[in-house]
């Protein structure tokens, strides 16, 4: 009893912020610890509660408790603009101790050319490249950790270190995810929140933001150059608070349906409310979908990329309501499939994710699991 007491107090404080009704776009950083992985992104992201492969890892660690066998996987991502995310982990299960999980985050892109300044007085243009080219990346290592502390509690942590580098500037920070996920034993009905991306402030440095200054400009002695640098301001990590339920109103040796719901609030953006269904037929072939709701209406139309129109009641710029557009509706859409193959003591999953993101156009995703 008092441990079910701790879990419902628990779980009040993760729901707390979500009566929050603003957003601060735009500030933070490693945006790249958001990009979900796993056969979680089909189920439009509602999988906190679920979290019982090796995706735990970014999901929630807490899930890794579930795991009995030793699993590797790879998730690619053809990401935004040309952009490539992948993301590797393998889990091991200690016995009764737990289970212990390693993730590697890549995100990187191609060169890209450093182009001049244009003058705008002139009539040539000047904005051509110099030959000099640059790249960007980051990178996140992450060490998980989960263990069943009852029959139907359990609890994670990770603890990882991230990167973030363009041409030569880098910023480095440490953070830390935290889950628990607890079992009703009623209809499949598990409970879960987690906390993702606590850590430090990070900021750029390197030898990009080095200058020479000029100690006297207007005197007509030359005085050496003074060296300088740039401050860079530090920003916080994504931090991203999850509270999940999941159930399975069908569950037999034939079919399996999972009813996923995840209310999410970030530090940096409008809290989302995320919906996941998946279906499993002989554990072999599996059908999800799944659809991402932001709170905020008005945002999540922009996100659409309609063109705002003037309200002459309230004269206010607004968007077209979604019934003279249906192709709205379809943002933030998601939808996968999945296979299961079992050959001896070794099975393979492959799973492929799709989601639309609106005026950012579709991504597609693919996984590869091996499980021995």
């Amino acid at each position: 009893m008092r441990m079910t007491k701790y879990i419902a107090l628990l779980l009040m404080i993760c729901m707390i912020p979500l009566h929050a009704d603003f957003a601060k776009l735009g500030t933070s950083g490693a945006q790249f610890l958001k990009i979900s992985v796993g056969r979680g992104t089909a189920m439009g992201e509602a999988f906190v509660a679920i979290s019982d492969d090796a995706s735990a890892t970014f999901w929630n660690p807490s899930g890794l408790a579930a795991v009995t066998n030793r699993e590797i996987s790879f998730y690619h991502n053809e990401w935004i603009a040309d952009i490539r995310h992948d993301y590797l982990t393998a889990v091991f299960p200690l016995g009764g101790f737990g289970t212990m999980g390693v993730s590697i985050t890549a995100l990187t892109m191609g060169e890209m050319e450093i182009t001049a300044v244009d003058d705008p007085n002139t009539s040539i243009r000047e904005d051509t490249g110099t030959g000099t080219f640059f790249n960007a990346a980051d990178y996140a290592v992450g060490f998980s950790f989960g263990r069943m502390f009852t029959d139907r509690l359990a609890a994670g942590i990770t603890l990882k270190a991230v990167q973030e580098q363009i041409w030569h500037m880098s910023a480095t920070g440490v953070a830390m995810d935290f889950g628990i996920h607890y079992n009703t034993g009623v209809s499949g009905l598990r409970l879960a929140a987690a906390m993702n991306n606590f850590g430090t402030d990070i900021a750029f440095s390197g030898r990009d933001l080095e200058y020479a200054d000029d100690p006297f400009p207007n005197s007509p002695i030359f005085y050496e150059l003074v060296p300088a640098a740039y401050r860079a301001t530090p920003f916080p990590l994504p931090l991203m608070f999850r509270f999940g339920v999941a159930f399975d109103p069908v569950s037999n040796e034939n079919n399996r349906l999972t009813v996923a719901l995840d209310l999410n609030h970030p530090n940096d953006n409008y809290e989302t409310i995320n919906l996941g269904l998946e279906y499993g037929y002989l554990n072999t072939l599996f059908l999800r979908v799944g659809y991402k709701m932001y709170t905020n209406m008005e945002y999540m139309r922009a996100m659409t990329g309609g063109e705002p129109v003037l309200d002459t009641v309230e004269n206010v710029m607004t968007y077209p309501d979604w019934g003279d557009d249906f192709v709205q509706l379809l943002n933030n859409l998601s939808a996968g499939v999945g296979f299961h193959l079992k050959t001896g003591v070794t099975q393979f999953k492959i799973d492929y994710a799709y989601m639309n993101k609106g005026i950012l156009s579709h991504t597609h995703r693919i996984g590869l699991s091996i499980v021995f």
